[in-house]
C-alpha cells in the first residue's frame, strides 16, 4: 500500500513538473501583429494562417489611396477608396480588416469599398 501511495505521488509530482514546463515554453504573444521593415505604419490583419498588411500612402478625405501587401511586403494591389467616416474622423490603416482579391476591400465594420486604380472625383 505504502509503494502505490508513493507511485501515486511520484506520479503527481511529475505530471506537475511537466505542467509547468509546458506553459514556461510556451511562446507568448504580445498582441502586436507582424511589421514590415520598409513600410513601419503598414497596418496588419489576419492571424497565424495569413493575412495582409493595409497603408494609406496618400489622402485626401473622403478619397484616400491604399497599399495592400502581402506578408512577405510584396504588392498585392493598390488603388484609391472612397469613404466618409460616421463619427467625421479620417479612415486609417486600423480600421481595414480584409482583401480577398479583386476590386473590393473590407473595413472593420464590414464595408465594402471599390478599388479604383484612378481617384474618381
Amino acid at each position: 500500500m505504502k509503494t502505490l501511495k508513493r507511485l501515486a505521488i511520484s506520479l503527481a509530482i511529475i505530471f506537475f513538473l511537466l505542467v509547468v514546463a509546458v506553459f514556461a515554453l510556451l511562446e507568448r504573444d504580445d498582441g502586436k501583429g507582424p511589421v514590415l521593415k520598409d513600410h513601419p505604419n503598414a497596418f496588419w490583419s489576419g492571424a497565424e494562417d495569413g493575412g495582409s498588411f493595409f497603408e494609406i500612402t496618400k489622402s485626401s478625405p473622403p478619397n484616400y489611396y491604399v497599399e495592400i501587401r502581402h506578408e512577405s511586403g510584396d504588392i498585392w494591389s493598390k488603388g484609391w477608396v472612397t469613404h466618409v467616416m460616421k463619427d467625421g474622423g479620417e479612415l486609417s490603416n486600423e480600421d481595414f480588416m480584409g482583401y480577398d482579391g479583386g476590386d473590393e476591400v473590407y473595413l472593420q465594420d464590414e464595408t465594402a469599398l471599390k478599388l479604383n486604380p484612378v481617384l474618381v472625383k
